[in-house]
């Protein structure tokens, strides 16, 4: 009779101890859960301020010596900081509003401005569907781009009385650049329509 009992009280043991396992485990996948959802508004800011100067940097310097000598951008002190909107309505001259229109073209307390060297996809008067959705594509990026602050360089006067600028954002990157990288621009002049091809 011993034998018995004793295999039912280690059967029992066995499973109370697997059962403290399990219930060790649950906590400590459900306390890590809570930890990475706590963590990730704060790891998703992290990574919008990443030191991009320092990437560019590593990957300048992994290039052949041919093209090691570009320098990384420096981070800047931005003259402007803040939420950018994007435009509605008119006398935007006399209201000196600050706004984006498109992907290359914006306004700064009430001076109209193009950049000089890239040009983005039409929203107003597309030639193709594909051109509308990038050209919205690239002016939200811009929009996010500049809101983390920007300085503008005036370069002289361009079509339609412009003043024709470079965007140089908080992080020392060319915002021109940046939407070239990524697709959503082209450079200026150009050879015609990329995005209805």
């Amino acid at each position: 009779m011993k034998p018995i009992r004793a295999a039912r009280q280690l059967r029992a043991e066995e499973r109370a101890g697997e059962k403290t396992r399990l219930n060790g485990l649950f906590w400590s996948v459900l306390g890590c859960g809570c930890a990475l959802a706590f963590a990730a508004p704060f790891a998703a800011d992290r990574i919008a301020r990443m030191d991009f100067a320092a990437v560019q940097s590593f990957v300048v310097s992994s290039r052949p010596a041919a093209v090691a000598h570009v320098a990384a951008p420096q981070t800047v002190a931005p003259q402007h900081r803040g939420p950018i909107g994007i435009c509605s309505g008119g006398h935007r001259a006399e209201r000196r509003v600050t706004c984006i229109v498109d992907g290359d073209t914006g306004w700064q307390d009430g001076e109209k401005w193009r950049t000089e060297a890239i040009d983005t996809p039409e929203i107003s008067h597309p030639e193709c569907a594909l051109e509308q959705r990038t050209g919205i594509e690239a002016r939200n990026r811009l929009q996010a781009l500049m809101s983390r602050g920007y300085t503008l360089t005036r370069n002289g006067v361009g079509n339609y009385g412009r003043t024709l600028v470079t965007i140089t954002l908080a992080d020392g990157r060319d915002a021109g650049d940046v939407l070239l990288a990524e697709g959503l621009a082209q450079r200026w002049p150009n050879s015609g329509n990329p995005w209805c091809r």
